[in-house]
């Protein structure tokens, strides 16, 4: 397991779950439910897709592909709710940026490990 990789990519999700967060934040949506537990959950999810993304160097795909799949993956615990209570654009936009924020985490770790 390379270190360097686990500490690049969780820094990078890091500062993509405070982007993530902050932008959640400024949201001005009645029918949008924002409390302080979904901007932490926000935040966690992203730190999550970081550690993950660190710790699977080891599987053999191409970085992009990589990336998105462990985004997606990791992002539908936070998309299901919203896509259940029939907030679909919340929803699926939390599952686009955590494709996106997996595909930049291990282009970068893999670039720079």
């Amino acid at each position: 397991m390379n270190m360097r990789r686990i500490l690049i990519a969780t820094i990078i999700g890091a500062l993509c779950g405070v982007f993530c967060a902050y932008g959640t934040a400024n949201i001005e949506n009645p029918t949008f439910p924002l409390t302080t537990g979904l901007l932490v959950s926000i935040f966690y999810n992203r730190l999550l897709i970081g550690l993950f993304i660190g710790m699977g160097d080891n599987i053999r795909l191409h970085p992009v592909l990589r990336g998105s799949l462990i985004g997606a993956v990791m992002t539908m615990a936070i998309s299901i709710i919203p896509l259940t209570d029939g907030q679909l654009m919340g929803g699926v936009t939390f599952l686009i940026f955590g494709i996106i924020y997996g595909i930049i985490a291990d282009v970068i770790a893999t670039r720079f490990s």
